[in-house]
């Protein structure tokens, strides 16, 4: 693999790892906020509301249980002389029958986004792993890679400068992958 590179600026390499390091940063970061807003996105789901929805459903039965004896209470006048015609009673009792059954469905559907949240985790974990694995393991090595081709650059610009100046006319040097190879210290 003798392939040759034209580096006509160390600085530009030099600000290229610099902008690496920094990414790798940011990445590192980025992996860890977005692992903590997915525990936190979880927890609610699978904690809070897996105790919150039950106990709407018990408190959403017993308010069905007062609006029932309110309105049982209230048709009981009837035999009275004034009938009482307990629209208000009917409509709180219409309205803890929707609250309940809502309560109940929200039970439900808390139990279908557990199911489906695990499954989502088990496929986004497998793709975090991947990118954990390229900020752990292939950037810091690309960093190295790079910092060892500075070296080599550094100190074949050093060789060059120090050699004199070249023949008329001729451009800047080429640098092979087998030149810095064969350097013992790249």
């Amino acid at each position: 693999m003798n392939q040759s590179a034209n580096v006509t600026s160390i600085d530009a390499v030099r600000a290229f790892r610099a902008a690496l390091v920094k990414f790798e940063e940011n990445a590192r970061d980025g992996v860890t906020c977005l692992e903590l807003e997915i525990r936190r996105a979880v927890n609610w789901i699978e904690v809070d509301r897996r105790r919150y929805w039950p106990a709407q459903v018990k408190r959403a039965s017993e308010e069905l249980a007062q609006a029932r004896n309110a309105l049982e209470r209230c048709q009981l006048k009837y035999g009275s002389e004034e009938a009482p015609s307990c629209y208000e009673q009917k409509q709180d009792y219409e309205r803890a029958k929707r609250r309940l059954r809502y309560c109940e469905d929200q039970v439900r559907k808390v139990k279908q986004w557990t199911q489906i949240i695990r499954q989502e985790l088990t496929q986004f974990g497998a793709q975090m792993a991947q990118m954990t694995i390229c900020v752990d393991t292939d950037l810091p090595r690309a960093i190295a890679a790079l910092g060892n081709m500075l070296n080599a650059l550094e100190r074949y610009a050093g060789a060059t400068a120090n050699a004199g100046p070249g023949p008329a006319g001729v451009g800047p040097q080429k640098i092979t992958n087998a030149d810095a190879a064969a350097r013992p210290d790249a």
